[in-house]
């Protein structure tokens, strides 16, 4: 069985989860509850579609592509599709490119968007995103849905995508938070996130190239289950990652 049918089944099953969706019915109930000072302006729908994506995408995109790949383990049909003709390294690639090129392709989306919002109608620089920081979304969105398939691969029991979410994000503030900008995790954008607080620190591009970095190793350490092939692969990915994340806050 070729690779392009079994992307386009992930895909399609992560687009029909029902987490997924609850995304933009939380954008649209906290924009409705928003008292909005300014009004909702440009800028107010600009830095609401950086907050979809950014903040909000990623905790459901988590939890929807967790429960897609853990969907066969859960209807305990595993045996059955071990003995399919395809290898199980191949269904798990095919897994983590279904799960992630659709929501690279939402990030994309939204960056365009968000470009389009700030051509007609300009947006004030302390709220403007360059275009490095614009390309940083599709790989945020991309690694939450990899981070899922990661923890439906390695934490096979109830409640491991919840240990997931707690090390990635609030375990992350953290260590992330001694920075002197204040707050920021490894997956966050190098964006002002928050109202009020100095832009993280970090070279845009190169955050881009450290973000994919990341997306590499949730794939790599979710594909290989041999200890030898995920040492021979994952470790040169992870080193390269570290590099290009040390050198991104070593630029002014």
């Amino acid at each position: 069985m070729t690779a392009v049918p079994l992307i386009g089944r992930e895909a399609r099953r992560l687009t029909r989860n029902p987490v997924l969706w609850l995304v933009p019915v939380v954008v649209a109930v906290t924009s409705a509850l928003d008292e909005a000072s300014d009004g909702r302006n440009a800028t107010y729908w600009y830095g609401t579609i950086f907050t979809a994506v950014a903040f909000f995408g990623p905790i459901f995109v988590l939890f929807a592509a967790n429960l897609v790949a853990s969907a066969a383990r859960r209807a305990r049909a595993e045996e059955i599709l071990a003995v399919t003709p395809t290898a199980e390294t191949r269904r798990t690639w095919a897994m983590c490119l279904g799960i992630a090129l659709p929501l690279c392709a939402v990030g994309a989306v939204a960056a365009g968007a968000m470009a389009l919002v700030d051509a007609f109608a300009p947006i004030a620089a302390t709220d403007a995103q360059t275009a490095g920081e614009l390309a940083q979304l599709p790989f945020i969105l991309a690694g939450a849905g990899l981070l899922g398939v990661l923890a439906a691969r390695r934490l096979r029991f109830a409640g491991g995508v919840v240990i997931a979410f707690v090390l990635a994000t609030l375990g992350g503030l953290v260590p992330f938070g001694k920075f002197a900008a204040g707050l920021w995790w490894m997956w966050w954008s190098t964006a002002t996130p928050f109202e009020g607080r100095a832009a993280v620190p970090g070279e845009p591009w190169l955050h881009v190239v450290y973000l994919a970095g990341l997306c590499a190793c949730a794939a790599v350490a979710a594909v290989y289950r041999d200890r030898r092939r995920l040492l021979l692969v994952g470790a040169p990915t992870l080193v390269a990652t570290l590099a290009v994340g040390w050198l991104q806050l070593q630029l002014p």
